[in-house]
């Protein structure tokens, strides 16, 4: 009787302790299982590899999210321009082109002689060019075979450069004789006028020449001229 107890209690022992075991196996593959779900596939959660080349510059995603490209443009790209051209730059806002200094090349020059003042000579100098032209100084004048151009009265300097648009004309007067001092006038119908430059006082371009409309008697000691002026009133009554 005593071992059929012993017996009982020891199949009764190991049965507890499979069933323990048998617990415990389940549990622990129930949390294994656990942490495989939970855990993210790498190959899921992995970002695609960056597209390279020219193409992706166009495309790709703006850093402040607008989807528009933040980078450089792709390598075709289509905006267009419009071509920039030169100003005009005319002195009065006449003409084409960059103005000029007015020469023989871009002026025709007339000399009248004046009723009054007597033995004074009107140079008018008229821009037939296309583009605006700027008459600086003085016209340097000779009468005949002057060896020099005659003197300028800086007393009538204009308070700025004259500027002639196409069509626009300059006047200066030349003095041919003072008072009489015993000298004799050499007769001459012709008048030769030779521009100056932007800087000093040198001639610059071609001369032009000009006929009187009568012969005019020249002392070349006492003949003057004025400055380039843009109306005839400062130096008519010169």
């Amino acid at each position: 009787m005593r071992t059929n107890l012993r017996i009982t209690a020891a199949a009764t022992t190991a049965l507890v302790a499979a069933l323990s075991l048998s617990a415990c196996g389940s549990d622990s593959g129930s949390k294994s299982s656990d942490k495989a779900a939970a855990s993210p596939s790498v190959s899921a959660s992995a970002p695609a590899p960056a597209a390279t080349g020219g193409a992706s510059v166009g495309t790709a995603r703006g850093s402040d999210g607008s989807g528009g490209t933040t980078g450089a443009k792709p390598a075709h790209s289509t905006d267009k321009h419009p071509s920039k051209k030169p100003s005009s730059g005319s002195g009065s806002g006449s003409g084409s082109g960059k103005a000029v200094t007015c020469t023989g090349s871009n002026i025709k020059l007339t000399a009248t002689p004046v009723a009054r003042p007597i033995n004074h000579v009107l140079l008018t100098a008229t821009n037939t060019g296309k583009t605006t032209c700027y008459a600086y100084d003085a016209p340097a004048v000779k009468f005949s075979n002057a060896q020099s151009p005659v003197p300028v009265d800086k007393d009538t300097i204009p308070q700025a450069v004259v500027t002639l648009a196409p069509g626009e004309s300059a006047y200066a007067m030349v003095r041919t004789q003072g008072e009489p001092d015993g000298t004799d006038p050499y007769m001459t119908s012709q008048v030769v006028v030779y521009f100056r430059g932007a800087v000093g006082m040198e001639s610059t371009g071609r001369s032009a020449y000009a006929s009187l409309s009568k012969p005019v008697g020249v002392v070349d000691a006492q003949a003057m001229a004025t400055y380039w002026q843009t109306s005839v009133s400062p130096i008519e009554s010169w």
